[in-house]
């Protein structure tokens, strides 16, 4: 669907770009998980803004019930704060274990061997918790207010210089391995794969981490060989190693 104009005023989109840190390999009930920790951070001209609303009904995302999804709009913001631009941006749904509202098909995450072309041994589709201020970037002056910080149906988002960062901890933050042979592979994050989001630029949703996967006796073994380049300001943030 195409996105719907606005009040005037010059459009100033926000621009997502990914950043991956902290990977290690735990055994959970018998099964070796990647676990990741990632940050989303705005470094475009505007705010990402999402905005819930209408009738809640009943939704299935990613093969999970929920029952209470609304959709969610993307809305592009002027230079004083008028919305200019909305746009469709998925489902919000509300999750009754976090008490709270996440947002549809925030990230894509992707093990593939031996190259950042190559076969997909794992993949995961990642429901974020809710899309917020946390970390500061250099683009922030210090001390700054947040302007997103509830995880609520009505509005979500992250301003620009700020991060949205999610521990590796984190429901939703890893990878299946098991019985991955040894060898080469690349963990890749791609944000808005359903391209949901209208950014500044379109391509650089990308990140990854390329790593060695070793097995002396029980325990695989992870060694981390290269990671995609970073901004400077990406570069710059709290969640870069």
């Amino acid at each position: 669907m195409a996105a719907t104009q606005g009040y005037a005023g010059e459009p100033r989109y926000p621009d997502i770009v990914e950043q991956i840190s902290h990977l290690q390999i735990q055994n959970e009930h018998q099964r070796e998980m990647l676990r990741f920790s990632t940050s989303h951070i705005n470094i475009g001209d505007g705010p990402l803004q999402v905005r819930g609303g209408g009738q809640s009904a009943p939704c299935v995302i990613d093969g999970t019930e929920y029952d209470q999804c609304t959709h969610a709009t993307q809305e592009v913001l002027d230079a004083g704060g008028n919305v200019v631009l909305t746009h469709p941006a998925g489902v919000a749904l509300f999750h009754p274990q976090h008490n709270h509202w996440h947002q549809s098909a925030v990230a894509l995450f992707e093990v593939r061997v031996g190259t950042l072309n190559g076969s997909v041994w794992s993949y995961g589709k990642k429901v974020t918790f809710c899309l917020v201020d946390n970390d500061q970037t250099a683009l922030v002056k210090k001390g700054s207010s947040r302007t997103y910080f509830e995880c609520n149906a009505t509005l979500q988002g992250i301003s620009v210089g700020w991060g949205d960062d999610y521990h590796q901890s984190t429901e939703g933050q890893e990878l299946d391995i098991t019985g991955a042979p040894e060898g080469i592979y690349y963990l890749v994050h791609q944000a808005d794969p359903d391209n949901h989001w209208l950014e500044k630029d379109e391509f650089n949703n990308f990140a990854w981490v390329k790593f060695r996967l070793s097995r002396q006796g029980a325990n695989p073994k992870l060694t981390i060989l290269e990671r995609s380049a970073c901004t400077w300001i990406s570069c710059g943030s709290p969640s870069n190693p």
